[in-house]
Parts: structure tokens; sequence; C-alpha cells
């Protein structure tokens, strides 16, 4: 019957139409939201004896897509990360050659990723679908027929992370491990796997190991957060404490808004004066001027204490210049930044010589902080106790650089692993616990890959 035959009908045929509509709505599934999230990543590492070191000619380097520390090899993108250690039991073996077989492993798994960037494979309409293990399974076996054809004996423990959405997709294989922090707080870590004592899993020669038996995990994800990958010759030395130490130290992770003599990881009182500044300007500087302090504290702080108010208006000027022409690659100024206007508003404040107005300090954060490198990240520090409610908790922002990271770990557990009478390690930990006397870190290849989750500006169109 059609609609509009009668006011009854219409009305009648009105209310069935609205409760259709109603119910149907409902009966839709719910839209995900899209998180387009990409890594910004730095990797660090050191070789046990560089002097042994497998050495290639330069083409044979240039063949590869990952990256050799000793025995270590990894590699990273900006959607995935991946690490594998070559096992050194195989040292004496004629023909063997682990860290070969380890860079095979990251090489073809890198190649395996690229496929779904690439709009003529059939994966670049699959990319939401990856799975880490079979990108293993596809390297792996790319692998083998490699090791059978060159004749390579050799095996290695191996791990990817591969970023989708906000999922972070793991397979681990042996003891290289995969931390995630957020707000300085470990949310997520992965557990080593060994048939027993010091004797991972493995792929390769003579293992009846596969990248079935990998631990696959799915971790959920925000901007912000940090994902710390490593090789074993890391997490040996490294506690979760001294892990997030270094992390925490190398943010400076103390909220530039309070006003204390010295804060906790390095922020000192010079930083604390320009804060104290910036908070009695008042009205709303506080998140601009977190940003602000995480990447010139003591040019404002300097700014702000000046006795008199022209040399602050040219040390404004002048640093926030200089900012500006780093961030384009110190080809100049941006455009888009005037330095005389930023000495007009700190010479217009009612206290130039020793007070920020606030639209002083949003402008000179405006200028230092209008573009993050690519290589850099925006961290969430919290600003409370962690003994607070999740939901009463204040956060700020820092930049941060993830090579500064991989770098700061590298580095103490290269110096964990050479001081044989260091108190502790995981490494001892274990040992004792097997029965085994064990003192001071362990000899190991070292290799760290840190990315911190941030919004990718662009993405290809995968419709």
């Amino acid at each position: 019957m059609g609609v509009g035959t009668s006011n009854s009908n219409s009305s009648s045929n009105s209310h069935s139409n609205n409760s259709k509509s109603a119910f149907s709505f409902l009966d839709q599934p719910l839209q995900n939201t899209q998180h387009n999230y990409v890594f910004a990543h730095g990797a660090s590492g050191f070789a046990k004896n560089p002097a042994k070191a497998p050495i290639l000619s330069p083409e044979e380097d240039r063949a590869y897509f990952s990256v050799q520390v000793g025995e270590d090899s990894y590699f990273r993108r900006h959607d995935a990360l991946g690490v594998a250690d070559g096992v050194g039991g195989w040292s004496g073996t004629t023909g063997a050659n682990p860290a070969l077989y380890s860079r095979k492993l990251m090489h073809y798994a890198f190649l395996e990723l690229e496929k779904y960037d690439n709009i003529e494979e059939e994966a670049f309409y699959d990319y939401f679908n990856v799975n880490p293990v079979q990108i293993m399974q596809k390297s792996y076996e790319q692998s083998t027929k490699d090791a059978k054809k060159e004749g390579l004996i050799g095996s290695s423990t191996a791990c990817l992370a591969i970023l989708r959405n906000d999922e972070l997709r793991i397979a681990n294989l042996g003891d290289c491990g995969v931390s995630v922090i957020r707000h300085n707080e470990f949310i997520f870590r992965t557990e080593e796997q060994q048939h027993s004592f010091n004797y991972p899993y493995q792929l390769g020669t003579g293992s009846t190991d596969s990248p079935t038996d990998a631990q696959v995990f799915t971790v959920k994800v925000e901007s912000g957060d940090i994902v710390v990958m490593g090789t074993d010759g890391i997490f040996d030395n490294l506690f979760d404490e001294d892990i997030l130490e270094e992390v925490v130290r190398c943010i400076g992770g103390a909220d530039p808004n309070q006003n204390q003599s010295q804060g906790p990881y390095g922020i000192g009182a010079a930083g604390n004066a320009a804060s104290s500044a910036a908070k009695r300007a008042g009205k709303g500087v506080g998140g601009l001027w977190s940003k602000l302090a995480s990447s010139s504290t003591s040019t404002i702080a300097a700014i702000a204490g000046k006795a008199s108010a022209q040399p602050a208006i040219d040390a404004a000027s002048a640093a926030a210049a200089a900012a500006a022409a780093s961030s384009t690659g110190g080809e100049g100024a941006d455009p888009g930044f005037d330095p005389e206007s930023i000495a007009a508003l700190l010479n217009s404040s009612e206290d130039a010589c020793s007070e920020l107005s606030p639209m002083a300090a949003a402008a000179i954060a405006a200028a230092t902080t209008s573009a993050l490198p690519p290589s850099a990240a925006l961290y969430t520090l919290p600003n409370s106790s962690s003994a607070q409610p999740q939901d009463k908790r204040r956060y700020f922002e820092r930049k941060v650089e993830p090579s500064m990271i991989s770098d700061a770990l590298a580095k103490r557990a290269k110096s964990v692993a050479e001081d044989t009478r260091h108190h502790g390690s995981p490494f001892q930990s274990r040992a004792m616990q097997e029965g085994l006397y064990y003192q001071g870190g362990k000899q190991d290849d070292m290799s760290v890959l840190v990315a911190v989750i941030k919004v990718a500006e662009d993405s290809p169109d995968r419709r």
C-alpha cells in the first residue's frame, strides 16, 4: 500500500518506517575508529667481537635490507620492526655462518612487508590483515632455500612487530624481546622462549622449531607509546627498571610546570625558574609551556631572568630564529615566523625583564615546536602520582628522539656486560636459579630498536 493514501495509513507507515530505520541502525555493526599510526624509530648496537664480525663486500652488503651487528641483524620500517640473533653455538663448525643466516631472515621479512606497500602486489589490498607469523614463515622458507643453495649452516632467533591501526602484532621465537612503555610504565613485555637454560627456540639448521611455534601477541597501543625491541644481549644485561630509567632520563621526565629546585631527572633550577615565570604569567600557558620547555628550556630561562628587556628580546629573537632555521634543515627561518613580532610581544609585556606573557610564551612555543623532524615524536608523561586513579591523572608532552634512547640502552647494556664484578644482571639471576655460579653481565652482541608511535601525516588510498 502506498504511503500517503490516507492520514491513518500515512501515520502508520511513517511509524513503521521510523521503527525500521531505528532497528536497522542498531543492527549495523559499529564502525571502528581507524588510527593511522606509524613509527618514529631509531636503532643502536654493539658487536661482541668487532674484529670477528662477518665481512661482506660493499656490493654484497648493499644487497641486504637488514643491518648486521655481529651475529645480530635487524630492520626497521615506518610500520614494522624486526630483530634476529644468530646462535653463537655454531662457532667452530665448518661452513657455519649464523650471522648471515640471521641477516637473511630479517632481509626477507623486510621484503615481504614491502609487498604491502606496492600497489602492484596483491598484498597491498590485504594490508590490514597482515600476520607476523606468516611474514616470519615466508622469510624462513626463503632463507632455507638460500642456505641449501649456498651450503650455509646456521640458526637464529627472530622477533617481528607490525603496526596496524592501534594494534601492535608481535611474533617472537626465542629469547629476543619486546616491551611497550606508556606514561612511564610498562604495559607489555614478552617472555623468552627456551628449551632449557641458554638454549632458545631457533630457526635454521638442525632445529625442529618453526615460525608456528612463535609466541603471538596483539597489543593495543596509543600515540606516544614507546616500543623497545632487542636481542638477548639487551635483556640479559638490563632489568626492566634499568630500561625504564634510561627511557625516562632520555625524555627528561619531569613536568616543567613543577617549581622544584632540581628535577629528579636532570631538570635543573634554570628550567624551573622559567616554568615558574610562565606559571605566574598564567592564563592557560601550561600546555604550550610544556612543549616549549622540552626544546628550549635553558633559552627561555635566560629570557625570563634577564635584568633588562632588550637583551631578553634579542635572545628570544635569536633563539627562535635559530630554532625555525633548524626545523627547515638550516636553510633559513620559517616564512611563517617573524622574530620581530616575538620581540614586540616580549617588549609589550608589563614586566618583560622577569616575566613571559602568555602571548610571548605561546608565540615562541609555536616557533620552536612548529614541526617535528621525521625521526622524532611526542611522548606523554604523567604529571601526578601513579597511585592516583587513571582518570584523575594529568599529563604533558615531551619531544622524543628514539635514537637517543636506543643509544642509551645499548651503552648501558654494554657497560654491564663488560663489568665482571657488576652487582647483578638478569642473566646472572637466571643462571643462579639453575644452580650455576655466575657474576656480572653477559658478553654478547647487542641490538636495540626503539620506536615511538605517532599519528601519520598521510597514507596511501587502499580502497
